[in-house]
């Protein structure tokens, strides 16, 4: 930030919201700790919001449909809204089949990328760290296996990825907070 030149308001903005930031990394450290020793309980948060997202969408599409578009358009955008619906019922009223379903395209989309990434090292001969990229791909790829065979995955494997979302995101604004205390200036 330092070779970004930031007039007295901006500095000032900054160090009045550093305790803000402080407080919102230990927020989120806290609660992504308390997740972690409940995971079913985060994957179920997870697919509750998933559901609340669909629905919300669904009226967006209705919104835009309606307002935006006319004739075959307006027709796929209204159906668009329809599936929206749909999708946030069926995981709030079921919110453990659409865990099972959630967790199995994220095993699938993991096997898709972890191959991708071994496949790809084969084509990009000039690449540095080759073998890195490669060993990525196959822990990506196991990972995936892993997730997809494992018949509990589905109770826990979002809430962990949300819980850890939580405690990096609260460790970004922890740094965040501590770089504007260390190196930005206070305003003059």
């Amino acid at each position: 930030m330092n070779n970004i030149p930031l007039d007295d308001e901006s500095r000032a903005m900054l160090h009045a919201n550093r305790k803000w930031y402080l407080l919102l990394g230990v927020v989120f450290i806290l609660f992504a700790t308390g997740l972690f020793t409940f995971l079913p309980f985060a994957t179920f948060a997870v697919i509750f919001w998933f559901g609340l997202a669909m629905m919300v969408g669904g009226v967006i599409h209705i919104i835009a449909g309606v307002k935006l578009f006319d004739g075959v358009f307006r027709i796929f955008w209204l159906l668009f809204a329809i599936l929206y619906f749909i999708a946030g019922y069926y995981a709030l009223t079921s919110p453990a089949q659409t865990a099972v379903a959630l967790t199995n395209l994220l095993a699938i989309f993991l096997i898709i990328a972890g191959i991708t990434r071994m496949v790809g090292v084969f084509f990009a001969k000039n690449m540095h760290a080759r073998g890195w990229t490669f060993l990525s791909g196959v822990i990506t790829t196991v990972a995936g296996l892993m997730v997809l065979f494992t018949p509990t995955a589905p109770f826990w494997v979002l809430g962990l990825f949300f819980a850890m979302d939580l405690l990096f995101q609260g460790f970004n604004y922890l740094a965040l907070s501590s770089y504007i205390k260390r190196e930005v200036p206070k305003p003059t």
